[in-house]
């Protein structure tokens, strides 16, 4: 499963979040129709509360613990949750130490904890390509979790890449996430959801 994009979510840890968000509104004696209802009551919790995370996400501003370049840039375009997992993976690059390998731009790296101790994890390989901006590692946490590795981090900045390239920022972590048309596997725009707009609009003029 190390290839297939989970967010970095267990399909266990999936399955379990499903089942406990739905075992408030739900009963062994409900007909098809109450189920209905109340599947539909559940849904709109979960849509309430994004708009809440969403709204707090525009207004709050998080905390770098260094500011450079890449970190400014970061905060600017993530969500803070999501900003706080990246920086995490920052500040571990800064604790990585990299090999050069035969071959150029291939190195081997490891991140070491804080008191420089870099037998604390296995080595993983990295390809850099400075023309494309470009870091790729053997973990593959950006293929799965959209976020890219403190090994990858290290590599760009051996590059001299001191931003995040474009391609390594997902749409669906940033503040703009919601902006423009979305698509669905077919390459058609999904319908928006007229509940949703009615309570955006209200949240906008509250």
């Amino acid at each position: 499963m190390r290839d297939v994009f989970s967010l970095g979510v267990k399909s266990t840890q999936l399955s379990e979040s499903f089942n406990n968000a739905l075992k408030n509104h739900l009963k062994s004696d409900f007909d098809i129709i109450r189920f209905l209802n109340h599947f539909e009551r559940s849904v709109q919790e979960k849509r309430d509360k994004e708009l809440e995370s969403e709204f707090e996400a525009k207004k709050k501003v998080p905390r770098r613990l260094m500011c450079t370049p890449m970190l400014v840039q970061a905060s600017e375009v993530y969500t803070p949750i999501i900003f706080e997992a990246f920086q995490s993976e920052y500040e571990r690059s800064m604790a990585a130490c990299a090999r050069a390998l035969d071959g150029e731009h291939k190195y081997t790296v490891a991140v070491g904890n804080l008191l420089g101790e870099v037998s604390s994890e296995l080595e993983y390989t990295v390809i850099g390509d400075p023309l494309n901006q470009k870091a790729s590692c053997s973990c593959r946490m950006f293929e799965r979790a959209g976020i890219l590795c403190a090994h990858g981090l290290k590599v760009l900045d051996l590059m001299n890449i001191k931003k995040l390239p474009p391609h390594y920022i997902l749409k669906r972590w940033t503040r703009e996430a919601r902006n423009g048309n979305i698509q669905d596997r077919q390459r058609r725009n999904v319908v928006a959801n007229p509940k949703l707009e009615s309570q955006i609009r209200y949240k906008v003029v509250s």
